[in-house]
């Protein structure tokens, strides 16, 4: 037995509770260990656990390249509980393994010293699925780049037209100052369209008053830039996508304000004598906006970083959060470059803002793991950048076969507690990434696949605008480009299939069931969504060869799948018997 492989902590994702009276409980072994024969969580409640012990076998529930992982819930009426482990070899010995060692014997008379514990289930703690959105789809929009719905508002600031492919300026001293008209009653005109193509949940980039056309550097937190419209076009929007059963998740940028934002203007104006000084974080050097003195956003001078650990900048933006709430009923926030900004900062924010909505979603910008951060004292959910990456490293970059797409995937179920794994933001592309089409050499089937996988996985798939007809682009601003509302795909057979393939999550175990991904003996990837005694198997052929496959089932959904064969790049969806 490979000791060294062994694992579990307590209080984390190995360890969590998943209502008042049950906790999950995992642990980590090598991959297919030929030694183990049985494990099993020994415990009781903690106070009964030195005279009396359940000896409760654990599943094996998942594996990756390197670990597989076992499970077991415990239920109990009185939430306090005290457990080890016992593995058990097919040579017979047994070891137990605590909190500070592995060994073959254990004294239950010194368990309070060495056992690992859940003190007790306190409520609050619980990391709960968020049910209003549970298994919604959404669907991103760059609010410039949408549609131009408003036909008689003022459009001397565009200066492109809205099918060109030249975005960049041609200034280069400028930052992102092509504007081509895209506002929010541009949105309102699509959104039986958005309805229609099976989406649930609208996110636009931010919306407020700035200078550029992304809007990240916020002038007014509290208001409308008038190139997307006013007050009452936002109220418009969000009543509307309300009435046709879309929620609709707003922007919140409150890592940096815009250089021009008042508070920053009077930094500049007054220096240290400014009330609003300590709103920021500055370097020890003189205050300049040519020489950087500042802390900034990626060190881009136009984006001064805020200090989130003032609580008179957690006071002003928490107003910030409530107002869009209370005003205009929004459903959710998607939080910019969130992991740069302090714990401090969010514990606070999430604690006043489920006050006004106990309901709202709170999404993270995280690139990297944000388990810190997800501990539901500040947000549940990140856009889910692991998922993007293991499927470009297997659709386009192709340095990932098979077993380890399977691997890499179950992997990433184990980052995180299963209430966070349910409402991660899982996407292909965005705003801030090259689109996923551009890279597949046209191969529409392939992109499906990735698709089909994105609509698969557990937690909240993300359509990017465009997506659904094929749009292309590299890095931004190339993947800024407007919506191609003229485009032939629109007619196509494949943006048919994208449609019903993105309706899948009407399906309830597609929407809220459990989750098992494997690879059978074809090498052929299964993803199998279940839920009570409904269950659907996805079968991906991810290669460019054609492969046997006998479907046991009610066939809901196909792509080249004929006579028991799955050609290159093909799919079947299934009802299991």
């Amino acid at each position: 037995m490979n000791k060294y492989a062994l694992y579990h902590t307590s209080d984390s994702q190995y360890c969590f509770p998943i209502s008042k009276n049950a906790v999950k409980i995992i642990f980590r072994t090598q991959k297919a260990d030929p030694d183990i024969e049985k494990i099993e969580c020994v415990w009781n409640i903690t106070h009964f656990y030195y005279k009396d012990r359940i000896y409760q076998k654990m599943n094996l529930r998942r594996s990756d390249a390197n670990f597989d992982y076992y499970e077991t819930i415990l239920e109990t009426e009185l939430p306090s509980l005290s457990y080890v482990f016992k593995i058990t070899c097919k040579s017979g010995k047994s070891y137990f393994y605590y909190e500070m060692d592995i060994s073959e014997t254990y004294d239950f008379n010194y368990a309070h010293l060495t056992c690992f514990r859940v003190p007790f289930i306190n409520e609050a703690d619980i990391v709960y699925e968020n049910k209003k959105f549970q298994g919604n789809v959404f669907y991103q929009i760059f609010p410039e780049r949408f549609n131009l719905g408003d036909k008689q508002k003022d459009k001397s600031y565009i200066n492109r037209p809205w099918d060109t492919i030249k975005l960049k300026s041609e200034d280069p001293s400028k930052h992102q100052d092509v504007f081509i008209g895209g506002d929010l009653q541009g949105i309102i005109d699509k959104l039986d369209y958005i309805k229609d193509l099976g989406i649930d949940v609208i996110y636009m980039t931010p919306i407020y008053p700035s200078e550029s056309n992304h809007k990240y550097d916020v002038k007014d937190y509290f208001g409308v830039d008038k190139m997307f419209g006013n007050e009452k076009t936002l109220k418009t929007l969000v009543d509307l996508a309300h009435d046709k059963g879309l929620k609709i998740v707003l922007d919140l940028v409150f890592n940096h304000t815009s250089k021009n934002h008042p508070f920053f203007q009077d930094v500049l104006k007054n220096g240290k004598n400014s009330k609003y000084y300590n709103f920021y974080s500055f370097l020890d050097k003189p205050l300049s906006v040519d020489g950087l003195n500042y802390y900034s956003f990626a060190s881009v001078p136009g984006m001064p970083k805020l200090n989130s650990s003032n609580p008179e900048v957690q006071k002003y933006f928490t107003e910030v959060g409530k107002y869009y709430l209370e005003k205009y009923s929004v459903d959710g926030y998607r939080l910019d470059v969130a992991n740069e900004v302090s714990h401090d900062f969010w514990t606070h924010f999430k604690r006043e803002i489920k006050k006004v909505d106990p309901n709202v979603i709170l999404i993270g910008e995280n690139w990297d793991n944000a388990y810190e951060f997800l501990k539901n004292d500040e947000f549940e959910s990140v856009m889910n950048y692991g998922f993007y990456t293991i499927c470009w490293d297997h659709y386009i970059h192709k340095i990932v076969n098979n077993q380890q797409f399977v691997d890499r995937l179950n992997w990433l179920l184990t980052r995180y507690k299963d209430g966070n794994n349910k409402m991660m933001l899982n996407l292909l592309d965005s705003h801030d990434t090259p689109r996923f089409y551009t890279y597949v050499n046209d191969n529409k089937d392939l992109y499906l696949n990735a698709i089909l996988t994105l609509i698969s996985f557990l937690g909240y798939p993300m359509i990017y605008y465009g997506n659904e007809i094929f749009m292309k682009g590299g890095g931004d601003p190339a993947n800024r480009k407007g919506m191609e509302w003229d485009s032939v795909e629109f007619k196509s057979p494949y943006h048919k299939l994208f449609k019903d393939i993105v309706r899948l999550r009407k399906l309830q175990p597609f929407k809220s069931g459990e989750i098992d991904i494997s690879l059978n003996e074809n090498n052929l990837i299964i993803i199998k969504r279940y839920l009570q005694d409904e269950a659907y198997e996805v079968v991906l052929n991810n290669a460019d060869k054609e492969t046997a496959y006998l479907c046991n089932g009610k066939i809901v959904l196909s792509n080249k799948y004929e006579n028991n064969i799955l050609k290159p790049w093909s799919f079947i969806v299934y009802k299991i018997k």
